[in-house]
């Protein structure tokens, strides 16, 4: 079925697709109801160029993935990659209080937290392609003045504020991800986007090493601002619009995506998931934790690594910038995980749908039981291997097998809230980064003060003791999850 626009010009006329924007229309749920009249559409925007972003050819879709992987990488980069300048900050500000020292990295992390409340919902009304571009240019900007910044007060804020508008490619990507590829193919992309929030602390830790050594800690920021630069300028001309609420409001000639709620209950909106919505809160906890701990580990590195020892701890005495390579544990970890969620995640999902011929976002849950297990596990090897002295090897291995599960559960739990929550999903993933951000904050101001007090051994056993309690929440969600995802929520 197709109308006919009038037209005053001496062009063709424009024809318009009704058929194919209802079915569009009825596919998803939108916020408002659809209008009971049909929509014109130009054709051409369905045929040559489809609206839907799940028609897109793979090479389209792709290019959208790396590009968000990418900004969702240097943003963890950034927050890690001062932690190994520190002592050079420390210096030059005078700065003796080691609380104040940790601020830099502790309100980036909290600003990574902060920036989803208010950028989720505006990709829910904007679009997400306006959202990464301004943010990311903003990222950009604030680095430039934390390189030429010039006391430690300045240097802090300049660093949360970073940390706020470098958070939309770790809040957003899950979204972008879940509107572009349907619950049986999303798996793999997942896995790649997932590299960079839990792979890119590591990557800053292992180069920022040698870029403090060799060209001072300002560089750090220089070339976080330069790739930053680089990846708005490419997102500019390479980033597509995903969501398709707002793809059809554009379409119609509208500036926004519909919505009967203003921004402020829109901005508010993560947090009431966090409080009211089952599923949210129980996973959005346990990636606090494990998030937490990560960064704990990843800030305490030069404890275990670095040339001098401190307050009476071991450490493997690695000199000339050398402490950097001891990421690599973790960083391995990480890219051997990425490389089995890819090959897994998908093929597992589309098993359990055939064996039960249904599709429930429950059937992530095997997959993410199974990093669950191992994430105990690693930090027990990697803790009792360093209390022991024992090869450096051996505790690296721990932290990888750690970092293996770690992102394998993580990657689940992205996948199991964008399946649950559709076009709620930027604000179901931006609930969990809330948090995860206040406890990766908490945990790296506190995490050289539980290592002086209890150890390497003792201290990391805590760490294991609570990953191991939330052990049951595949188990439970297995069972129960359909009635706490069907479990209401004021949206």
């Amino acid at each position: 079925m197709s109308l006919e626009k009038p037209h005053l010009s001496d062009g063709p006329p424009t024809v318009f697709n009704v058929q194919a924007i209802a079915d569009i229309k009825q596919r998803i749920p939108l916020i408002v109801p659809v209008p009971v009249l049909p929509v014109a559409v130009p054709a051409e925007l369905l045929v040559s160029k489809p609206l839907d972003p799940r028609e897109w050819s793979r090479w389209r879709k792709w290019t959208n993935v790396f590009i968000v992987a990418f900004q969702a990488t240097l943003s963890p980069i950034c927050s890690t990659l001062v932690s190994v300048g520190s002592s050079e900050v420390d210096n030059e500000f005078h700065v003796a209080n080691s609380a104040i020292s940790a601020l830099p990295v502790a309100l980036f992390v909290v600003g990574l937290g902060l920036g989803p409340l208010y950028l989720a919902p505006l990709s829910e009304m904007y679009g997400r392609r306006i959202v990464y571009i301004v943010s990311f240019g903003l990222f950009c900007a604030f680095n430039i003045g934390g390189a030429l910044v010039k006391d430690e007060v300045g240097f802090i804020i300049l660093r949360f504020l970073a940390g706020l508008a470098g958070s939309a490619g770790p809040s957003l990507g899950g979204g972008t991800i879940g509107d572009m590829f349907s619950r049986e193919e999303r798996g793999g992309a997942q896995a790649v986007y997932g590299f960079g929030p839990t792979f890119g602390p590591a990557v800053g830790g292992l180069v920022g090493g040698y870029i403090s050594q060799r060209l001072g800690w300002r560089w750090l920021l220089w070339i976080m601002a330069i790739s930053s630069g680089c990846t708005t300028i490419i997102s500019i001309f390479f980033l597509r619009e995903t969501y398709l609420p707002y793809l059809i409001a554009r379409a119609e000639g509208k500036k926004s995506a519909p919505t009967t709620i203003s921004f402020r209950h829109s901005i508010s909106r993560p947090l009431r998931m966090l409080i009211f919505a089952p599923a949210v809160t129980a996973m959005s906890l346990y990636v606090a934790v494990i998030y937490g701990i990560s960064y704990l580990h990843l800030v305490t590195i030069p404890l275990l690594f670095g040339p001098v020892p401190r307050y009476g701890l071991f450490t493997y005495e690695w000199v000339n910038g050398n402490t950097g390579l001891a990421y690599l544990g973790a960083g391995t970890g990480c890219l051997l995980s990425i490389v089995t969620c890819m090959f897994v995640l998908n093929r597992s999902y589309r098993h359990m749908c055939k064996k039960y011929d249904i599709q429930k976002p429950e059937f992530r849950m095997p997959a993410m039981q199974f990093g669950m297990l191992i994430v105990p596990a690693g930090l027990l090897i990697f803790g009792w291997t360093a209390e022991a002295e024992l090869h450096f090897m051996l505790p690296l291995f721990g932290a990888g097998v750690f970092a293996f599960g770690m992102l394998m559960t993580y990657i689940c739990i992205q996948t199991y809230l964008v399946d649950s929550f559709q076009e709620y999903a930027a604000s179901a993933l931006a609930a969990t980064i809330v948090l995860r951000s206040v406890f990766g904050a908490i945990f790296t101001t506190v995490g050289t003060s539980l290592y002086k007090s209890l150890g390497y051994g003792w201290g990391t056993t805590v760490l294991a003791l609570i990953a191991t309690v939330a052990l049951p929440i595949p188990l439970l969600f297995w069972r129960y999850g359909q009635q706490l995802r069907e479990r209401p929520f004021v949206a």
